[in-house]
C-alpha cells in the first residue's frame, strides 16, 4: 500500500472544487454529522411521541399507526447512531469492513425513514383533512437532510473507493532488523 504521506495520491492534490478536499476528513465529517443529526432526530421524534400521548382523543383511530411510525423512525436513527460510531472507528483504522455497514445501513435506513414519515403524515392528515404546518415542517426537514445526506454518502464512498484502491493515510511502517 502506498502511503499518502510519502506519495501524494493524484486526486487528493488535484485542483478543482471537489478534488481539493481531503477524503479522510470528509468521511470523518460525514460520520460526525450523521451522529449528531441522528441524535437530533431521535430527540425530536421522542418529543412528538410525548405530544401525541396527550392528543390521543384528537388522533382517534390513527393514534397507534402514527406512534408506530415514530418509533420506527427512532429505531432507524438509533441504528444510524451505532453505525456512525462504527464508521468513525473504520475511518480511524482505515478498515473497509467497518465502512461498508454504514453505507448499506445509511441507504436502507433513509428509505425506511422516508416511508415511515410519509405514513405518519398521511395518517395524521387523514384526521385533520389537510396538510398541517407540522407536516410541511417535517417534510422540509427531511428533504433538507436528504440533500446533505447525499453529500455525506458521496464523501464516505469516496473514502471507501480510495481505501479499496490501496491508498492509506498511515505513516510508513517501521521494520526492525
Amino acid at each position: 500500500m502506498k502511503s499518502t504521506i510519502l506519495y501524494p495520491y493524484g486526486p487528493l492534490r488535484a485542483n478543482g472544487c471537489c478534488r481539493m478536499l481531503h477524503a479522510k476528513h470528509l468521511a470523518l465529517t460525514s460520520a460526525i454529522y450523521t451522529l449528531n443529526i441522528s441524535i437530533l432526530v431521535v430527540l425530536l421524534y421522542s418529543w412528538r411521541i410525548s405530544v401525541n400521548v396527550k392528543k390521543y382523543s384528537d388522533l382517534e383511530d390513527v393514534y397507534y399507526g402514527v406512534q408506530i411510525a415514530y418509533f420506527a423512525i427512532i429505531g432507524t436513527q438509533c441504528s444510524m447512531i451505532l453505525l456512525s460510531v462504527v464508521l468513525i472507528f473504520g475511518i480511524y483504522r482505515e478498515n473497509i469492513g467497518l465502512v461498508v455497514p454504514w453505507i448499506i445501513g445509511f441507504i436502507t435506513f433513509m428509505a425506511l425513514e422516508a416511508v415511515a414519515m410519509v405514513y405518519s403524515n398521511v395518517l395524521r392528515d387523514h384526521v385533520n383533512r389537510q396538510f398541517d404546518s407540522l407536516c410541511k415542517a417535517e417534510v422540509a426537514f427531511f428533504v433538507s437532510r436528504a440533500i446533505i445526506n447525499i453529500l455525506a454518502m458521496w464523501a464516505v464512498t469516496r473514502f471507501y473507493n480510495l481505501l479499496r484502491a490501496g491508498v492509506t493515510w498511515k505513516g510508513p511502517e517501521l521494520i526492525e532488523l
